[in-house]
């Protein structure tokens, strides 16, 4: 896959992007089931979406934390500026998942939804994550996750897809303990959540 093309994709898609009826039908279906996965003590403090887009996901946080401090990394500079138009309370970066410009122990929680298949080194990606949060944050990750026979057809559009397995692989070997792992949209993606233990 080429990144910068990808990137120039969204690029161009971001001025329509909010309103795509996706959005609707798709990527607020999996931003809901997501949310409802997530179990804290307390109020996060500090919260990353990377592969934000814009802010979709990060508006709903918000609804859910007010008071928490919100951050979204995107590579995509259109999709970055949509973002800070629309949620100017909010901190958004251009920078990839492989180099998140925040610093080590930093967050609470972080969220990725369906931009892994395009990160263009997961294992890296979930590192740099693993490093930004804090012992006892918590990771959660949904992507595309089909069945491992049809990985071969679906992978030439989609990037870099991976089974469950795959996953929690990656996030075990990056350091984080996977709590669990969940299918969304009748299986087609699955949600995986880790946690910093130290």
């Amino acid at each position: 896959m080429d990144v910068s093309s990808d990137i120039e994709k969204f690029n161009r898609w971001s001025g329509t992007y909010e309103e795509s009826w996706f959005q609707y039908l798709y990527f607020d279906r999996i931003h809901n089931g997501v949310l409802r996965f997530v179990t804290v003590k307390s109020a996060p403090g500090d919260i990353v979406d990377v592969g934000c887009g814009t802010g979709r996901l990060l508006r709903k946080i918000r609804e859910r934390w007010p008071q928490a401090q919100l951050t979204g990394i995107d590579p995509a500079e259109g999709m970055v500026q949509k973002a800070r138009h629309l949620m100017p309370d909010a901190a958004f970066m251009v920078s990839s998942a492989e180099s998140i410009p925040l610093p080590d122990a930093s967050a609470d929680l972080v969220f990725s939804t369906t931009s892994f298949h395009h990160w263009s080194d997961q294992a890296q990606g979930i590192r740099e994550i693993r490093r930004v949060l804090r012992p006892g944050g918590q990771f959660f990750l949904s992507d595309i996750a089909p069945l491992p026979f049809f990985l071969r057809c679906v992978n030439r559009g989609h990037g870099h897809l991976r089974t469950r397995h795959e996953v929690r692989t990656m996030f075990e070997q990056a350091g984080l303990e996977v709590q669990a792992q969940r299918r969304l949209m009748l299986g087609h993606i699955v949600v995986t959540s880790g946690i910093r233990r130290e």
